[in-house]
């Protein structure tokens, strides 16, 4: 990865091939000291009379020194001052080598810190780049603010976002690794490095291995590929935790769809079908890496869904983990097989919660799109404080009914349930698949990332390609429920 310095200065010193940004609540309120900018930099200090826009009110020399000043209004309609600040950073960082800017230099005052960690997060998520296959590699533009002084405190806050954020892009890197690279061994030994280096224990369990322990539901989807399936567990057990989390991501290196072929089109950006597995062991590793007061145990079935004479046909029948036996009415409905295997072992610890996460259906997309990820919950209490945690977080969720009547929809006569419904209700018939494989008395969260971390374009902040959706808030939230 490549990503942005990021650096606090108590005063504004500026260099040649500066770009300096004045950033403004309003067309009239600045969130900086005016008095302390040197007088050049004072009359340069005006912001355009549209709410939202950038406005650059210099490009020349100061004192001999060459720059150029933009001023932002971080106020709209549709968002809040906090996000646009690191859209407003990142924006910054992709034009400075257009404009041969070598740094890019916020004004704030200690009285605005807030914005001062929006812009940390903006530098660092913001301008990333998985350049690992460019044979010509962009020099990462430095980022400064400038008006700030780097107390023990904003100094502590600073590395422990720095920790989350290097993880994110850690989840972020491998989810762009091209699928001729990354499949289920190669993302186990992935995760084995991660996990280990950031205090994990870490279990890898191979196909054989999966036969053994009866997880019938991540071998069938996985079997047909030549890259077989694994079981990655992790956990993190500092001494004194009295809460327990288990986490479980969907971890499909690609999907072709199997014998329930997808279209040519619907198979770009395939290689993000491992999204719930990166966010949750990304987060997982964060969590360890702060030594947050909370057990937490992270599954990933890993699988590959290819064609071959060894693939899974449609009207299969798959034996999982805790023996429920599903019906494969659609093979491309393969991602709920391998969530099967990890609730059941997640549901054998007993843990306080159990979160999955996956990039389990279009349905989901069409009902929220690519922006808002979809809550499913037996726990009111926990559905809510995901979602409010992800809202501090600049990460979207809304909840979605678990409708158990929808459970008729997935009735068949030759197994226990078939593994897809009719086309309407898509997400929420997916939710209530995976409740059974949750105990009565778990409180349990399901959380549908189709949306945003599949999506290919921009989001806010986050350029092009993965996103590493989700980590944030499930770091937060294990620090709120520990």
């Amino acid at each position: 990865m490549a990503t942005s310095k990021f650096s606090l200065s108590e005063s504004l010193r500026l260099q040649a091939g500066d770009c300096l940004i004045l950033p403004f609540l309003d067309d009239k309120k600045g969130l900086f000291m005016k008095t302390s900018l040197p007088k050049e930099v004072q009359a340069a200090a005006r912001t355009s009379p549209t709410a939202g826009s950038t406005l650059t009110t210099l490009r020349g020399s100061i004192n001999k020194v060459e720059i150029m000043i933009r001023t932002v209004r971080l106020d709209t309609k549709h968002s809040d001052t906090i996000r646009e600040m690191k859209k407003a950073v990142a924006a910054a960082i992709a034009a400075a080598p257009k404009e041969d800017c070598k740094r890019v230099v916020i004004a704030l005052s200690d009285r605005h810190i807030d914005w001062m960690v929006a812009a940390h997060e903006g530098a660092i998520l913001g301008s990333y780049a998985f350049d690992k296959y460019l044979s010509n590699k962009a020099k990462p533009v430095t980022v400064v603010v400038a008006g700030i002084k780097p107390t023990s405190t904003i100094s502590r806050r600073l590395k422990e976002r720095e920790v989350v954020y290097e993880l994110v892009n850690a989840a972020r890197d491998l989810l762009s690794e091209p699928p001729n690279v990354m499949n289920p061994p190669v993302l186990a030994r992935e995760f084995q490095k991660l996990g280990r280096k950031s205090g994990l224990k870490v279990t890898v369990w191979d196909e054989k291995r999966l036969v053994k322990e009866g997880c019938g539901g991540t071998y069938g989807v996985g079997v047909g590929a030549k890259a077989k399936p694994r079981m990655v567990i992790a956990d993190y057990n500092p001494r004194g935790a009295k809460k327990y989390l288990c986490l479980v991501g969907k971890g499909v290196t690609y999907d072709t769809g199997g014998y329930g072929l997808k279209p040519a089109a619907s198979q770009i950006g395939m290689k993000y079908d491992m999204g719930g597995a990166a966010m949750m062991f990304a987060a997982a590793c964060a969590i360890s890496r702060l030594k947050l007061p909370i057990r937490v145990t992270v599954i990933t079935p890993l699988a590959e869904n290819d064609i071959s004479g060894e693939s899974m046909h449609t009207t299969a029948v798959l034996t999982t983990r805790s023996g429920k036996t599903i019906e494969v009415e659609h093979t491309d409905a393969e991602g709920r097989l391998l969530l099967a295997d990890g609730l059941a072992l997640a549901g054998e610890r007993k843990p306080d919660w159990i979160i999955d996460s996956a990039t389990l259906t279009g349905a989901c997309v069409v009902a929220l799109g690519e922006e808002i990820a979809g809550i499913f919950s037996n726990d009111p209490k926990l559905a809510q404080e995901i979602i409010s945690t992800g809202r501090e977080e600049g990460e979207l969720y809304w909840e979605l009914p678990l409708f158990m009547p929808h459970s008729s929809k997935i009735k068949t006569t030759i197994a226990d349930v078939k593994n897809r419904g009719d086309a309407w209700g898509g997400a929420i018939t997916a939710a209530v698949f995976l409740k059974e494989w949750v105990n009565d008395d778990a409180k349990w969260a399901h959380i549908d990332i189709a949306g945003p971390g599949g999506k290919e374009q921009p989001l806010d902040h986050l350029g092009k390609g993965a996103k590493g959706f989700g980590v944030k808030t499930i770091v937060q939230l294990a620090k709120k429920l520990a």
